[in-house]
């Protein structure tokens, strides 16, 4: 008798040709973004991480409107912890998405303002809340 989970485990038959898949060239508009899981390199992979982590979202939009200390961060998100208020910015210059520049003086001071590359996100979050109130249901 033979086994069918084995034969089932069986790689494709000998001649086996990929098929090649055609995409949405507006979702996919280069090679980075055919992939069949995600890559790190992948476009869209990139963008999510740069505005992955609760609260993030939200230090952006605050750092959109320009340079911001972090005390006026705190003052505009009073319910954010210093501490992840502390690892969003982190992640933010990590990614070279915002700088945090120290002012001269004592004690001294420091704010936080977004690069180029960091600006680039407001497209992107502005759609992602017409996209939200969409879905939700709210149309402005």
């Amino acid at each position: 008798m033979l086994d069918a989970h084995v034969t089932s485990q069986a790689g494709p038959p000998e001649g086996h040709q990929t098929v090649s898949r055609s995409f949405d060239p507006e979702l996919v508009p280069d090679a980075r973004g055919a992939t069949d899981r995600p890559e790190p390199d992948c476009p869209v992979e990139i963008a999510l991480a740069a505005i992955s982590g609760r609260w993030t979202t939200l230090v952006l939009r605050e750092l959109m409107g320009g340079p911001r200390s972090f005390g006026e961060l705190r003052e505009a998100l009073p319910t954010l912890s210093a501490k992840v208020l502390t690892e969003r910015l982190g992640g933010l210059t990590d990614r070279g998405l915002a700088v945090r520049e120290v002012r001269p003086g004592f004690p001294s001071r420091a704010t936080y303002r977004l690069t180029a590359a960091g600006l680039r996100l407001r497209p992107l979050l502005a759609e992602l809340y017409r996209t939200g109130a969409a879905l939700s249901g709210f149309n402005p």
